[in-house]
């Protein structure tokens, strides 16, 4: 029924053809792109696709449709000129759809970009066409079941519905296929003048200045979270060693910080703060002022990579040459082996990372120069 539906509606909102050549010779004025995918991960990993579109249309106004969850990470991006927030409910309240899609319409945009990576989102498609934009490039749906690419788009990119490289170079494979692509494959997150303004008080607040050591113990993944106590003994190990430590978190990560300031309780507040919670930009505003990062593979890792800070990124059930950020700041450290976990495949790997062997590579991450 979905793919009759899509196919359906594809029809309907059909834009004219357009081939990579004559996209690339269009000099537009205003470029929607729209990436509805929620991971804060992937968000960070597709910022050098939004890069790539920046050097190959350098006169447009481009402006990003994305979630609210997403909205920290891009809205300092030096490649976009705006960002526009659509939170999926909006489609049940009119009281605030209409609002949007009016700013949408607004913007007028000749040319709307559908990103993707490893999935389809049917309601960036449907975005990119309500915007009016007189042609709508996105990557092919019908690996994902869907018929709406064939049917819809001006400019068919192509799609893989598998990881088989990095991300950030699958978020920009498409793109490359239709000549638009980058040679500076960093990540970007930016933290806004104000968000600094925020970090620099909390740092007052907990009494720490910069050269601090950071921890992030939780995970968006239950089963790439390392074990609380073993964060703890690696707290313990660094400020015997001189070392003041802040543990950084996220409204997702209240059981693992739960446990890890249970295992701490004798060294809180002392010699290890706990920062506040805090929004991804104050985040990001805060890691930049610490010497280095300890981190599950999750999102922050990825903001940490963009930032660029020195971190250690502990991997289990995921491969670090498809997830780990692309810069040398950035090492990670993998699990040798699986103990067998009647939860699933991807458990029972992050018990099996030696503290030992996470304290001494974490040791010998390089220090900070800037």
């Amino acid at each position: 029924m979905k793919r009759w539906l899509s196919k359906t509606i594809a029809r309907w909102v059909k834009r004219a053809p357009l081939s990579a050549p004559q996209l690339l010779a269009l000099n537009p004025k205003r470029i929607l792109l729209v990436r509805q995918q929620n991971q804060m991960g992937d968000m960070v990993c597709a910022t050098p696709a939004f890069r790539a579109i920046r050097e190959n249309f350098p006169q447009a106004e481009i402006v990003l449709v994305t979630s609210p969850v997403n909205r920290e990470v891009v809205q300092n991006n030096p490649h976009l000129d705006g960002v526009f927030t659509f939170r999926q409910k909006m489609w049940r309240n009119p009281f605030e759809l209409f609002p949007f899609l009016a700013q949408l319409r607004s913007f007028k945009p000749e040319v709307s970009f559908v990103l993707s990576s490893v999935s389809f989102s049917v309601t960036s498609a449907a975005l990119a066409f309500i915007s009016g934009a007189q042609y709508v490039v996105g990557a092919d749906s019908k690996p994902f079941g869907l018929d709406i690419s064939d049917q819809a788009f001006s400019l068919i990119m192509p799609s893989e519905p598998t990881l088989s490289r990095h991300s950030v170079l699958h978020s920009l494979a498409p793109l490359k296929a239709i000549g638009i692509s980058t040679q500076d494959l960093t990540t970007v997150v930016v933290p806004s003048a104000k968000e600094k303004q925020e970090a620099e008080r909390i740092l007052i607040d907990l009494d720490l200045a910069s050269g601090f050591w950071a921890i992030h113990p939780g995970a968006g993944k239950m089963q790439n979270v390392w074990p609380a106590e073993f964060f703890a003994q690696i707290a313990r190990k660094a400020t015997s060693a001189g070392h003041r430590i802040m543990i950084l978190h996220g409204p997702a990560d209240a059981g693992p910080l739960n446990e890890l300031t249970t295992f701490l309780a004798e060294e809180i507040p002392e010699s290890v703060k706990v920062a506040p919670a805090c929004s991804i930009g104050v985040g990001a505003a805060l890691l930049q002022e610490a010497n280095r990062f300890l981190c599950n593979d999750t999102g922050v890792m990825h903001m940490a990579g963009a930032l660029p800070v020195p971190t250690l990124a502990l991997f289990g059930p995921t491969s670090p040459e498809l997830w780990k950020p692309p810069v040398a700041e950035v090492v990670a450290l993998c699990s040798p082996e699986q103990t067998p976990d009647s939860r699933g495949s991807e458990y029972g790997w992050m018990e099996n990372l030696n503290p030992a062997d996470v304290w001494a590579t974490w040791c010998n991450l390089p220090v900070r120069t800037d």
